[in-house]
């Protein structure tokens, strides 16, 4: 990867292009799941829920056992000791995940702490529960997908569900080649941070891709500081159509489409979509991804999107690793709750 012009950038960059090696890593951490499950639930916040989010998408065609990813602060009432609860924190800090753990604990439901360590990991510990930790240098907590993708699958294979350490470690060195690819100056994350032009983008994705869809916007709002959206496609076709179509501030946007290649329909339903929106004065991205899997088409939008969000950082010239704004948040939270 090429060198940028400020630390931050380069620190970012580092980060980003480590993730092959990450995930490649990840897979061979211990996870401590000693038994089968019926079903298994995963819960994180920000770039820690993206590997449940995308085991989510590509186990709906080959797994026997369901995954299902949780909202905060509330576990579904079917819920029971034939469920694995997965919580996900980079730091074992976060709130909402710490809060997880203890109501899953209360329901006797077994629980496996991902993270490095903090509070999440000392209540794991307490409780004898298993951790799978996230080695590797300090980064970003955002920086540390390939850690939670590659655990998070180790996890589902142990809990019964399919062999995701054979398939992570087969496509490894295709990843290297996309990573290449990717990070290319001449590649397509660049020629879509170029043409932006001062538009908002807004990721849609086909349905074996919306975790992605969701890590690609989440990137945009932390490294590149963008106001950046998300959402489903063929939905799409039925409500927001009209907006792209209608709305005179449309072209303030810019639609980028990430298409698998797993429903036979889809594409001729994209030709038609994609006509119809750019006869209205729109223009759209629209990008095939590369794999063999749902899972490594899901890896290579990933590592898309994370490359395009740091080369808009770099034309915009703003820091990807500030995120001062969460921190103001997270100071704002803490004087709620204390009070």
């Amino acid at each position: 990867m090429k060198a940028f012009e400020t630390e931050s950038l380069n620190r970012m960059a580092k980060e980003i292009s480590g993730f092959v090696d990450d995930i490649a890593e990840a897979i061979k951490v211990p996870t401590g799941i000693g038994r089968r499950y019926s079903r298994i639930l995963v819960f994180g916040m920000g770039a820690s829920s993206i590997g449940g989010r995308v085991y989510k998408d590509s186990t709906y065609y080959a797994s026997g056992i369901p995954i299902v990813t949780l909202k905060p602060f509330a576990l579904p009432d079917w819920a029971d000791g034939n469920c694995l609860l997965v919580v996900c924190s980079y730091s074992g800090n976060t709130f909402e995940t710490v809060e997880m753990y203890k109501m899953a604990r209360a329901r006797g439901i077994d629980v496996v702490a991902v993270t490095r360590g903090g509070m999440l990991g000392d209540l794991a510990e307490a409780d004898g529960s298993p951790i799978a930790r996230i080695g590797g240098d300090s980064m970003q907590p955002r920086s540390a997908v390939g850690w939670f993708l590659g655990i998070t699958g180790a996890i589902i294979e142990d809990a019964g569900g399919p062999a995701f350490r054979a398939q992570i470690e087969e496509m490894v060195p295709r990843l290297r080649e996309y990573k290449a690819e990717i990070e290319s100056e001449n590649g397509i994350a660049w020629e879509i941070a170029r043409s932006l032009g001062g538009r908002f983008p807004v990721i849609y994705g086909t349905p074996d891709l919306m975790g992605a869809a969701v890590r690609w916007k989440n990137q945009l709002n932390e490294n590149s500081k963008l106001v950046a959206f998300s959402g489903p496609l063929p939905e799409f076709d039925h409500n927001e159509i009209v907006g792209w179509c209608e709305d005179p501030q449309r072209r303030a946007f810019c639609p980028i489409i990430i298409e698998g290649g797993y429903e036979d329909n889809l594409p001729k339903i994209l030709d038609a979509t994609v006509g119809l929106v750019s006869s209205r004065g729109v223009d759209m991205v629209r990008i095939r991804a590369k794999g063999r899997t749902p899972l490594e088409e899901s890896i290579y939008m990933i590592m898309l999107g994370d490359n395009n969000s740091l080369y808009l950082a770099s034309i915009l010239k703003v820091d990807p690793c500030d995120v001062s704004s969460i921190t103001e948040l997270k100071r704002r939270l803490r004087e709620k709750f204390s009070g």
